[in-house]
């Protein structure tokens, strides 16, 4: 267990009851209060974990797009993954901030999770491991992560009501493996999941937070709440929850002031939540003014970055039939080339929301093949399947050889086999 530092000890005696509440929710979406007459700095995070992308949602300076979790997931190189984890702490610097809201590690648990992108894998033992290579990159340079979403985070559908439950031995063998991993590893933080488990909001649930989190994996860090995902004011302060956020607050606030003179909260616990807060500013240097500024956010052009990304991205990709060893392509053999998809012409390089960054540049599938192989090789482009919601369109590619006769034929068959007759041709 951590040892107490008497340096914290000091600040929370000197610290006025206000005092302490400000400290245990966000300022901003981005900041944590500063208090100047005792001279703790504010603390300021910033969204990943697909890059760093700076105290805003949009606009902002550009930030280094990263290949997703999946994408991380699919190099199987633990090694590869610290670096990346080492480049996200340049990240932070460029973009003025201390801590990282990342890595998610929920599971692919169904192909319409929603933000599957963002994590690594449905095996736990692959997402645990390199999800500590990533925390361990991040760290190394005086940063913090912040692993998301426990637990039981899997779905995007109705994540703000729903309630997992959970057989404990599933809970205990697949999805609290990898967060368990990320303490050994040494996170700093933990963000809580939107969702409730066994009937109770993560955010406010001392099962997790404090009997397993904290009792049997000796964790002493922060616990923050996702974005508007705390619920209570004396449960979550109760049950462990050390920070709410964003501000300004709404569950603490007055109202945490209130239940600790009313004596709901008591002033050991609310001592406790502070000690975590100020325990963060401490390990990542912020109480010793070495903490990047918070109000400079700049892109940070290294082409050494730029080589490590197309590395990983190169690493990610995962060739599962070669038939007639057609890959690689041979430029000086090649006299045509059909690429058929809808995203082929669009650089679309992001699952976007709190994963989203503004990149410097983007080339498409198109732009790519055309650069590699030169003007000497044509490239016909269809887009054929429509991605929409709803009913989905077919839209059949039409592609066809110089001499105008058919150049490539596509036939649909209903069902998972090309059996009996088919639906078109």
């Amino acid at each position: 267990m951590f040892k107490k530092s008497d340096r914290i000890e000091k600040l929370i005696a000197e610290l006025t009851l206000e005092e302490k509440v400000s400290l245990l929710a966000g300022e901003d979406w981005w900041h944590v209060n500063a208090i100047e007459r005792l001279g703790i700095p504010a603390l300021k995070v910033s969204d990943g974990p697909a890059g760093v992308r700076g105290a805003h949602i949009s606009g902002g300076p550009a930030s280094s797009s990263f290949p997703c979790g999946t994408a991380l997931g699919a190099t199987w190189d633990e090694q590869l993954i610290g670096e990346v984890g080492i480049a996200l702490a340049a990240e932070l610097r460029s973009k003025g901030a201390t801590v990282i809201l990342a890595p998610t590690v929920n599971l692919h648990r169904t192909p319409l999770a929603g933000r599957n992108f963002e994590c690594y894998s449905e095996d736990p033992f692959l997402t645990a491991r390199l999800s500590a290579a990533y925390i361990r990159g991040v760290q190394s340079q005086g940063m913090a992560t912040t692993v998301k979403h426990f637990v039981g985070n899997d779905s995007e559908f109705e994540r703000f009501t729903m309630s997992s439950e959970i057989p404990e031995r599933a809970l205990r063998e697949l999805y609290l493996v990898p967060f368990e991993s990320a303490v050994e590893a040494g996170t700093l933080a933990i963000m809580t999941g939107y969702n409730k488990v066994y009937g109770t909001w993560c955010g406010e649930n001392a099962l997790l937070i404090e009997t397993i989190l904290r009792g049997e994996w000796g964790f002493d860090g922060l616990v923050m709440s996702d974005w508007f995902g705390t619920h209570t004011t004396a449960d979550a302060a109760n049950a462990g929850l050390d920070l709410e956020m964003p501000g300004p607050p709404v569950h603490r606030g007055n109202a945490l002031i209130k239940a600790v003179e009313a004596g709901d909260v008591s002033a050991e616990t609310l001592n406790e939540r502070v000690r975590n807060v100020l325990r963060l500013n401490e390990r990542t240097g912020v109480l010793d003014g070495k903490a990047p500024d918070p109000t400079v956010e700049r892109y940070d052009d290294d082409p050494s970055r730029i080589a490590l990304l197309r590395r990983v991205a190169s690493s990610a990709i995962v060739l599962l039939r070669n038939d007639n060893a057609v890959l690689p392509l041979d430029s000086n053999a090649l006299k045509a080339v059909a690429l058929i998809g809808p995203l082929a012409a669009t650089a679309s390089t992001q699952g976007g929301g709190s994963a989203g960054v503004l990149s410097p540049y983007v080339v498409s599938p198109l732009a790519g093949l055309q650069a590699a192989l030169g003007d000497g090789v044509r490239i016909v482009h269809e887009k054929g399947a429509v991605l929409a919601r709803g009913p989905q369109h077919f839209d059949p590619s039409t592609i066809e050889a110089p001499n105008g006769a058919p150049g490539l034929g596509v036939t649909y068959f209903a069902g998972g086999e090309p059996t009996g007759d088919p639906v078109f041709d």
